[in-house]
């Protein structure tokens, strides 16, 4: 397995993938020797800091997920696995301002991206370029971390169990859409609003991507989209209109925001904090209400708020 992210590399993926959540996820695959490719261009949603919302940078959330796949190479249980992927998330999240300042898009890139003045403005104003310098200098960091991370955790393993609203929200769309998503601990770092970050709520990012993975795997066209396609989705937004749009639009309608902070009314200074706040209270009202919604979509049922 290769155990470096080379920045040609890193420029290679940037330039074929265009959306900047799809660009790191699959510049990291490409690294630890996998090749996902529904699951790599499904991440698109992510761009633009979560369906272009100006949240958190989808050059982590890439990141993250990738240490999703990491861990499911490396361990057998589905505990340990969650276990090591929410730990190397809240490593990256904790690392990545080092590189960017900040861990939002909006943030970084100084421009909203959810109006269409927004996004000419990213393109007129080469802010596609500061990203992709970020990329080249991210990518390879990112490698280490997640190396590094899944090593700490092999050697100092919690003996406390935790459980896992990003999991559980897999589980649950699963069961009742019957999306195939993979293995239910790959979104676990997404926990506590991406890397117990507070960001964005993780049942809700689980849904999104949920339906974004059904997007790709009903295409007649199994190919990555090309360059110049994938550029003018983002452009227009293509990306985030539909059932994407309507699970987000009604999820804030009925818990008043899309971020953790917000619903849990709290962060998360710790994996131990998470924990006893999952213990106590399961988020199971917001699991429930997202793979609900997903799952009535795909039986062509629209869910209200």
């Amino acid at each position: 397995m290769n155990k470096n992210v080379s920045r040609d590399l890193a420029k290679y993926w940037w330039l074929r993938c265009v959306a900047c959540s799809e660009a790191s996820l699959t510049t990291q695959m490409r690294g630890f020797g996998f090749k996902e490719q529904v699951f790599e261009q499904a991440l698109h949603a992510f761009s633009g800091g979560f369906i272009h919302r100006g949240h958190m940078c989808g050059l982590l959330t890439g990141a993250i997920l990738a240490a999703g796949f990491m861990a499911q190479e490396q361990f057998r249980d589905d505990e340990t696995k969650a276990g090591s992927a929410l730990y190397a998330a809240v490593q990256l999240t904790n690392d990545f301002p080092e590189y960017s300042g900040f861990i939002n898009c909006r943030e970084i890139t100084k421009t909203d991206l959810t109006k269409l003045r927004g996004r000419f403005r990213y393109f007129r104003e080469g802010k596609g370029r500061m990203c992709g310098r970020l990329h080249l200098k991210w990518a390879p960091w990112v490698h280490q971390i997640i190396n590094k991370s899944v090593t700490e955790y092999k050697e100092c393993k919690p003996k406390e169990s935790c459980a896992n609203c990003a999991v559980q929200t897999t589980i649950q769309i699963k069961s009742k859409s019957g999306i195939e998503m993979g293995s239910p601990t790959l979104m676990a770092g997404f926990a506590g609003g991406i890397g117990l970050s507070g960001n964005v709520c993780a049942s809700l990012a689980v849904g999104v991507y949920a339906l974004s993975i059904s997007h790709q795997l009903d295409r007649s066209q199994k190919k990555r989209d090309s360059r110049f396609r994938g550029t003018f989705e983002e452009f227009i937004g293509a990306c985030y209109r539909g059932s994407i749009k309507r699970l987000w639009f009604d999820f804030t309608g009925k818990f008043g925001s899309e971020l953790c902070k917000d619903i849990a009314g709290r962060n998360f200074r710790s994996i131990e904090e998470y924990a006893s706040f999952m213990e106590a209270t399961n988020c199971e009202n917001v699991i429930k209400y997202v793979a609900d919604w997903v799952g009535n979509q795909s039986t062509g049922n629209h869910v209200g708020s």
